[in-house]
């Protein structure tokens, strides 16, 4: 293999697919990336074995080939190169590489690439397409729900659903729920649901967002397939049916409050300030006009007052700290309404205006004062 590209060029592609290398697999090629080429492109890609990045760049391919070099060493490496052609040239006898740029060069040794996985993409059968910027804010507002308990493996991924040209995700770890809804394109007549790893949609989140290209999503029987112009990204996914979420949403509702978001996260973020680790817990005392946000711990007290609007009954209810701000923090509106059925049914927490995206977020039983 000789090529040359340019850093920029290089940089991307392995940053990009360097969010699959295994920093913990005990087989030592899944700690490297392969380099290949094919026509005028380099193709780079990492596995773990449970997530695969392809990404492709211009190069200027003078002989084909491929080789698989230790993430941690060729990532650094072309961090730190000077903005010039960079050249890539193997020897197929020792695996090694000798990069040169401008009058010098490093060699770095590397794996034997038959030893590398193959990672396979499906050809595209069941799937959709849609805006790249539009799907990473959906993820966005999900993604904080998703449960870290591996032994309670359905919990830890997101829901996938489509149905009459939309897609909504909804993921939760049983203390918090997220809902989202968007429309999808080039989808026909599927009716779909998997459960798509945490970890996967965290990672795709960091590497998509342009508001004028799309993700073409294709799913098969156990893999899950996001694919950009010049990025693939495949996932296993998880195998098993997620619970019926919508029996967890109250349908009765007894008071909504209306607050402004910003004011309610810092207010709750100041509060959460004093609570510690056994207690992360801050209580609300809404109604209308003005409403209480407040914690008390070994280490202090805090009180502070937010402006309300409020229809229905006023109530008392207390929430964990840390789970507040981080669905506050996603909200995305000016404005956020927050229903409830009684204080220890699950508080809807709702952009105002927004009819495709709410949360829920389980109270805390507190003793009291």
């Amino acid at each position: 293999m000789h090529l040359i590209s340019s850093k920029d060029d290089l940089l991307f592609a392995v940053q990009t697919v360097q969010r699959a290398v295994s920093s913990k697999s005990p087989l030592p090629i899944l700690s490297g990336i392969k380099f290949e080429t094919a026509d005028d492109l380099l193709i780079v890609t990492a596995t773990d074995l449970e997530i695969g990045i392809k990404c492709s760049v211009k190069a200027s391919i003078i002989e084909k080939g491929a080789a698989v070099l230790p993430a941690k060493y060729i990532s650094e490496l072309i961090r730190k190169l000077p903005d010039v052609p960079i050249s890539f040239q193997s020897d197929p006898l020792t695996e090694s590489v000798i990069i040169k740029y401008g009058e010098s060069e490093t060699n770095i040794n590397g794996f034997p690439v038959e030893e590398f996985p193959e990672v396979a993409l499906p050809s595209r059968d069941t799937g959709f397409d849609i805006q790249e910027n539009i799907f990473r804010e959906a993820i966005r507002q999900v993604i904080f729900a998703v449960g870290t308990d591996e032994n309670r493996p359905l919990f830890t991924g997101a829901m996938l659903e489509l149905k009459n040209g939309q897609m909504q995700m909804v993921a939760t770890d049983t203390h918090r729920l997220a809902w989202r809804k968007v429309n999808a394109d080039n989808c026909g007549i599927i009716d779909i649901s998997v459960l798509i790893p945490g970890k996967t949609l965290n990672e795709l989140s960091k590497i998509i967002g342009r508001p004028e290209k799309s993700v073409q999503v294709t799913i098969t029987e156990n893999q899950v397939l996001f694919a950009t112009e010049n990025i693939s990204f495949i996932s296993r996914l998880i195998n098993g049916k997620f619970p019926p979420f919508h029996q967890v949403i109250p349908q009765e509702l007894l008071s909504r409050v209306r607050l402004k978001t910003k004011e309610l996260l810092e207010a709750t973020e100041r509060a959460a300030l004093l609570t510690t680790e056994g207690s992360s817990v801050i209580k609300l005392d809404l109604k209308d006009k003005i409403s209480v946000i407040s914690a008390s711990t070994v280490a202090g007290r805090v009180y502070e007052e937010i402006s309300a609007y409020y229809e229905g009954e006023p109530i008392k209810v207390a929430f964990n700290a840390q789970y507040l701000s981080e669905l506050l923090r996603v909200i995305g509106n000016e404005e956020i309404d927050i229903e409830f059925a009684g204080p220890l049914s699950p508080g809807i927490f709702r952009p105002v205006g927004e009819e495709d995206y709410f949360s829920l977020l389980l109270p805390v039983r507190v003793k009291e004062e």
